[in-house]
């Protein structure tokens, strides 16, 4: 059964879908070639979460994505995860020397 999905943000329209088919890597990579945009820079919300790619196996219709659903597509930077990431392990680095000098 086809369900329309309508996509808001990097791209905006509607995508039919089959909920029981698709998984959320299937509908990054159709947005992300819509916008013409790497698959890897997309990131998608829908009901307040952020879906995420998981294993790549699980359903539309199991994360529970319903027909009519509004998707949100944002842009996101390749980078700007490692950045975090970076960030996150400077601060880490911050606290033990910090333990070691008490």
């Amino acid at each position: 059964m086809a369900a329309k999905l309508k996509v808001a943000g990097t791209w905006s329209g509607a995508i039919e879908v089959e909920l029981d088919g698709w998984t959320v890597p299937m509908l990054r990579e159709e947005v992300a070639r819509r916008s013409n945009l790497s698959p890897d820079s997309i990131n998608l919300i829908c009901g307040g979460k952020v879906l995420k790619d998981g294993d790549g196996t699980a359903k539309l219709s199991e994360l529970g994505v319903k027909g009519n659903a509004k998707i949100l597509s944002t842009r996101v930077c390749v980078d700007q995860g490692k950045s975090l990431q970076e960030e996150a392990m400077t601060e880490d680095e911050r606290s033990r020397r910090l333990a070691r000098v008490k």
